[in-house]
């Protein structure tokens, strides 16, 4: 299969995963948090496609998203928050947490990072969005202190969940085929004409290696 048609299946399966879970924030109770997976969605696109393609997923799912709730309080937290953090975690994925360095670098920029779009999100329902103004987390901040608890619940919350996201990312990216580490997956399709399998990423399944991985178990066990 060509690097082409790799990229485009990659990009229609993140899509489609980050729609599910922006549908899941669309219809069911389940408030904002299915759209930090929907991020990790448009990470992956861009990991294992590129800008280009990852981008394009974090328009087709902001699209989609807006069909589903048109202007409203969660599709705002999309545009603003979680899309751009999808790709913002392309370019900072290297700072890891398990490194102090670059630990701390990453916690200033998930920090700053998620203040301004929360900030914008915030002005945003506050001087557009009228119809949102019952919105009940806002209701309740407005109650205890405004703008400035909602930053520091969201920073206490986000930044937290930013090292989950990191270190999924890690974990993720070596479980997949091509992704620098760990054994390839089986095939999930029939072999096409060109005699090899591929998983639902669209790429190849390396079948000699795996029979040769499994040789190597067999005869370690023995």
């Amino acid at each position: 299969m060509r690097s082409g048609a790799i990229k485009i299946t990659t990009a229609a399966v993140c899509t489609a995963l980050a729609v599910m879970f922006c549908a899941m924030t669309a219809y069911l109770p389940l408030s904002i948090m299915p759209l930090y997976f929907a991020a990790f969605c448009i990470f992956l696109a861009c990991k294992r496609g590129n800008l280009l393609y990852g981008t394009l997923t974090m328009l087709a799912t902001v699209g989609i998203m807006f069909a589903m709730t048109g202007l409203s309080v969660k599709w705002l937290f999309l545009v603003f928050m979680f899309a751009p953090y999808g790709i913002l975690t392309y370019f900072i994925h290297r700072f890891t947490y398990f490194k102090v360095k670059w630990a701390v670098v990453r916690v200033i920029i998930a920090i700053l990072y998620f203040n301004l779009m929360l900030f914008l999100v915030y002005i945003v329902v506050i001087n557009v969005l009228s119809i949102d103004r019952d919105f009940m987390l806002l209701n309740a901040v407005d109650k205890v202190g405004g703008y400035a608890v909602l930053a520091l619940i969201a920073t206490a919350v986000l930044v937290p969940l930013d090292f989950i996201f990191s270190t999924l990312g890690g974990i993720v990216l070596k479980r997949l085929p091509g992704g620098g580490g760990g054994k390839p997956r089986k095939a999930t399709e029939e072999k096409t004409d060109d005699g090899r399998a591929y998983d639902i990423f669209g790429y190849a399944v390396d079948e000699n290696k795996d029979s040769a991985d499994k040789n190597e178990d067999v005869n370690k066990d023995e």
